[in-house]
């Protein structure tokens, strides 16, 4: 462990102390979770940084908008409004953030709000004349005020829970006995080689309850899609030309893996990162056109992520030319040891008990 790490354990001792103190609160009964009548389900995790927890949230819209009047309510984490928000068709990026937008875009019928406290944003949700079936908080494992009956909690494979530290001095929210409350982990960004041995390797160190179920999964990253609709190239004939670069750029949690998925483009690659959510602006566009300067005539191609691209759209004077050569990435959840059927009964079979 580095040594300003060590220095900061008892700051991690005292936050994990205050953490369980007011976990058990709620457990007590002194802080009240509220409770609804229709089934919520939560997406969260026990970290800070990616885990890849919106797909996972996207995963179970598109699993359940087909069948139930879906929402989502989350803080909306960058956006420059308060209160509690429900998108709509002129919804933006600053009005509720870069998740919700993002999922608003690829799932329009679904009701997604966002509200500093959740409790405030499930009323105005459940005053709506046609108010949900199903609510997903998003990143709520923490914020108890709304109980939820199926708590999912997501864990990136890269970074053992158990060998991890409270804030500051590691990157764990809460003890990782907070792990009990939760019904289902999920082990995402896991290598799609992942053996059985090492699954089994994994549940054992997490000490799971019996009523707790453990899935793993990784990230499929899809064909990039140009952000110019007047486009019409695709991604790959697009880089056919010779020594064609590609600039990288990510303001996400962990951009590690979404740099090492561009590789296999087997480009000249040069990468940029921001802090999370960063609000992209002209000088941001400047210094990402300078990283892609070449002594040759050709100008690179730039690619980000899916929720980058919310952000950098909203760049006011951003050109349609420079539109044809951004392009973002997609990404998707596979499950591994085919057991997508069996996650995709347990959240079903939860929501279909309130009929």
């Amino acid at each position: 462990m580095h040594l300003f790490r060590i220095l900061l354990l008892p700051f991690s001792w005292i936050y994990c102390a205050v953490t369980a103190i007011r976990n058990k609160m709620f457990d007590f009964g002194i802080l009240r979770s509220q409770e609804y009548d229709i089934p919520i389900i939560s997406v969260g995790n026990i970290t800070v940084g990616g885990t890849g927890k919106t797909p996972v949230t996207e995963f179970l819209l598109g699993l359940l908008q087909t069948s139930k009047r879906c929402a989502t309510l989350s803080r909306g984490y960058g956006r420059k409004t308060k209160g509690v928000i429900i998108s709509d068709a002129n919804a933006y990026y600053e009005s509720i953030g870069d998740e919700p937008m993002q999922m608003k875009l690829k799932f329009p019928s679904v009701c997604v709000a966002v509200a500093e406290k959740r409790r405030d944003g499930m009323e105005k949700l459940l005053a709506l004349p046609d108010s949900p079936q199903v609510v997903i908080l998003d990143d709520a494992f923490q914020h108890r005020y709304v109980k939820p009956g199926l708590s999912i909690v997501v864990i990136d494979y890269n970074r053992p829970v158990r060998k991890d530290f409270c804030l500051p001095a590691g990157n764990l929210r809460e003890s990782v006995s907070g792990l009990n409350r939760a019904d289902v982990i999920l082990i995402n960004k896991c290598p799609e080689d992942l053996s059985r041995s090492e699954a089994d390797s994994i549940r054992s160190k997490l000490k799971l309850s019996s009523h707790q179920q453990l899935f793993f999964s990784s990230i499929s990253y899809k064909e990039p899609v140009c952000m110019s609709a007047q486009n019409t190239e695709s991604f790959k004939s697009r880089i056919k030309e010779n020594n064609k670069l590609l600039v990288a750029v990510a303001g996400i949690g962990n951009p590690e893996p979404f740099f090492e998925s561009l590789k296999q483009y087997k480009l000249p690659l040069k990468t940029l990162s921001f802090r999370d959510h960063h609000s992209y602006g002209i000088a941001d566009l400047r210094k990402i056109e300078k990283l892609g300067q070449q002594t040759d005539s050709l100008r690179p191609e730039i690619i980000t992520t899916e929720k980058d691209a919310i952000r950098i759209a909203s760049i006011r004077g951003l050109s349609e030319s420079l539109k044809n050569r951004l392009w973002y990435v997609p990404i998707g959840l596979n499950f591994i040891f085919n057991e997508q059927n069996l996650f995709e009964e347990k959240v079903i079979d939860y929501v279909e008990k309130y009929n």
